[in-house]
């Protein structure tokens, strides 16, 4: 019995494993998108300098109604 329940624990392991090409495929992916977000932030980075010129002349919206420092 006592081998029967530790099969029982491994077992459910086992269907978890994943290949390696899963593995490399999951880690080319995140890479990919990691490149993408490094693209998208520098297209967008006049965007950016934009919007903080406009909080710094501005302030932020609501922002003499908010109660935490």
């Amino acid at each position: 019995m006592v081998g029967s329940r530790s099969m029982s624990r491994i077992d459910p392991a086992k269907k978890n494993e994943h290949p390696v090409s899963d593995t490399l495929e999951n880690a080319s992916h995140v890479s990919s998108m990691d490149a993408e977000k490094k693209k998208w932030m520098e297209d967008n980075r006049v965007a950016f300098a934009a919007y903080d010129a406009l909080v710094d002349r501005l302030g932020l919206f609501g922002e003499e109604y908010r109660n935490f420092e």
